[in-house]
């Protein structure tokens, strides 16, 4: 993509966020540029009256200055306070509001696998940060940017009119200093870019450390970890204070040269007034109007440095948010009419993308090598409906890669995947999800009721059910007991964040609880016992026997305990399918299996 595409991009972007909002910003324009006509009158009414002082006339000199008045009161409060109002009513946090939703409404697009794929901290910060910076940047153009510029245009063009002679001078000097600047900020850009790049970085890094504090204390990493992290932002700070000194080598030079035009200006002003083509009440007016030509050209040089900064971070967001999604999720496909959970695999390979580093992807993004990560190949088996089945294998062997692409949380690169006898492809994806329980071995929680987190899992539009039906996901994941342990909110005790006041094996069962809601026809357990005790992992193991009947259930499990009685086994080794049967049939004859059985696996 060459440059003058990324411009178009990039402003195309900014018309698409701000769409909602362009009638409002228009009519503030629109106010602005009123404004700074007025703001131009003001200065040659005084300039007037001064002459009408010196002509004796104290009637017209007081007539002028209360009519100057009148028209700074209009400006200055009546047309302010309209702008303002405006902004208050319409813009401000209205706009955030609008980035905000959008940003999320576009993270959700992305499939599963994409957001695996990518960091979460540093997904987040380059939102938070695009969503301000745009914010930040849109403030300062409209509020900042524009009134400055409009002032000088406008100025200028009364300058034109009152003497062309000073007009040209002044006009030369900005046309020449725009060039300049436009041409020093073309080359600082790669540079600032960098400075975010850095400041990414510490973000991630100091992100990670918050996360995992309590590994640096018990690990008496303390000093250490302050150590580097103080050498991480010493280097960043270093190359930062070095970039905006040089930078500011080269600024404070540019605005000595629009000093110079602002007294060359004067300076053939007062020559013109001293051989009498203009009025001694002039100086103050043209005074005035240079004051407002370059000092309003200096505000806005100003602006480079943070302006630069936040087109960077701008950037950075609009990249992240021209991200494609890889999954259709086919809005219109398939909807089956009486899923039974038939699940089959034809030939189907997968390969990871390759997460590649931003430096990577600085250097490979025009070349079409397109490397790959852990793979699972020519997987091809059958699940019944309403079977219970068990994958099993050693850590990184594929298995939940292959429950995954079952989800469709990626999309398989070779083969085909059929639920009920049609194509994963062809079916709206939305609808499946709805038609699928998860319980994942890590159950994320949101810091709401019990009640809430286990309604999370019913399809839009269904939130209000049947307590009865409530009632009875909790008996189904063995979450009575616990609930009536709680007497004074039950069901509405809040969990805190993340689900922090709730233990490892309660939170187990809310997670299976939300899957069993919607009561789908399939069920996915996904290392749900590995991290448990003997005692929350019967109590998980009976949910998992209530909770799979009258559905396909899929059970990925370390522990053998936990699928010996599944009606079949998968075995798993090196992204293939290398044993298949009941327990007591891979226990006799396939090697891996028996592998696993000899670490002590079984009932471990």
């Amino acid at each position: 993509m060459n440059k003058e595409n990324t411009k178009k991009s990039f402003i195309a972007q900014i018309l698409v966020l701000f769409k909602p909002f362009w009638k409002y910003v228009s009519i503030i324009v629109f106010i602005l540029i009123i404004i700074q006509l007025i703001g131009t009158l003001a200065p040659y009414l005084l300039g007037k009256s001064i002459d009408a002082v010196t002509k004796g006339n104290i009637h017209l000199t007081f007539l002028l200055l209360f009519i100057s008045l009148i028209i700074s009161i209009f400006q200055s409060i009546g047309l302010w306070w309209l702008k303002e109002y405006i902004e208050i009513k319409k813009l401000d946090t209205h706009i955030q509001k609008s980035f905000s939703i959008y940003s999320l409404n576009k993270m959700l697009q992305f499939s599963i696998g994409q957001h695996i794929n990518e960091h979460s901290g540093v997904k987040q910060t380059i939102v938070n940060k695009g969503q301000n910076s745009v914010s930040s940047l849109i403030e300062i153009v409209f509020w900042n940017l524009i009134p400055n510029l409009l002032q000088v245009l406008v100025t200028l063009i009364i300058l034109f009119i009152f003497d062309w002679r000073i007009a040209i001078i002044a006009f030369v000097f900005v046309t020449i200093y725009i060039i300049v600047s436009y041409k020093r900020n073309i080359i600082v850009y790669p540079i600032v870019d960098e400075i975010r790049k850095k400041h990414q970085a510490q973000g991630k890094t100091e992100s990670e450390l918050y996360r995992n504090s309590t590994l640096v204390i018990s690990e008496a990493q303390e000093k250490e970890t302050i150590k580097n992290f103080t050498k991480f932002w010493n280097d960043l700070t270093k190359f930062e204070n070095q970039t905006w000194v040089n930078y500011l080598k080269k600024f404070y030079p540019q605005k000595l040269f629009i000093l110079f035009g602002q007294y060359a200006c004067l300076a053939l002003g007062l020559y013109l007034i001293l051989i009498g083509e203009h009025s001694i009440g002039m100086i103050v007016t043209l005074f005035s109007w240079l004051n407002s030509v370059f000092g309003n050209l200096i505000n806005i040089m100003s602006s480079q440095r943070r302006i630069l900064f936040l087109l960077v971070e701008i950037r950075k967001y609009f990249d992240l948010l021209d991200i494609v999604p890889d999954i259709d999720p086919n809005p219109n496909g398939v909807i089956i009419e009486k899923l039974q959970g038939q699940i089959e695999f034809r030939n189907v390979n997968f390969a990871y993308p390759y997460r590649k580093s931003e430096k990577e992807e600085e250097e490979e993004k025009d070349t079409t090598e397109n490397k790959e990560d852990h793979t699972v190949s020519n997987i091809n088996f059958t699940i019944p409906a309403g079977a219970k089945v068990g994958f099993v294998g050693m850590s990184g062997s594929g298995k939940t890669t292959i429950v995954n692409l079952i989800r469709r949380y990626y999309e398989a690169t070779d083969g085909e995947i059929l639920i009920d006898g049609i194509p994963l492809k062809e079916i709206n994806l939305k609808w499946l999800r709805s038609h699928i329980g998860n319980v994942e071995q890590k159950i994320d929680l949101f810091d709401r009721s019990i009640k809430d987190n286990i309604l999370f899992g019913l399809p839009e539009g269904q939130k209000n059910i049947e307590d009865k039906k409530l009632q009875k996901a909790v008996k189904d994941a063995s979450l009575t007991e616990f609930i009536e342990k709680l007497k004074d909110h039950g069901l509405e005790t809040m969990i805190g964040e993340g689900g922090i006041k709730v233990s490892g094996g309660e939170r187990q069962r809310i997670g299976i609880a939300r899957a069993l809601i919607k009561d789908p026809k399939i069920l996915i357990f996904d290392e749900a016992t590995s991290a448990l005790d003997s005692h929350n992992e019967k109590l998980i193991h009976d949910a998992i026997n209530k909770g799979s009947k009258g559905r396909t259930t899929i059970i990925i499990a370390h522990r053998l305990s936990t699928i010996a009685d599944a009606d079949k086994i998968f075995v798993v080794a090196d992204g293939k399918i290398v044993g298949e049967g009941t327990h007591e049939k891979l226990s006799k004859s396939c090697k891996e299996y028996k592998n696993l059985l000899k670490y002590q696996l079984f009932g471990a």
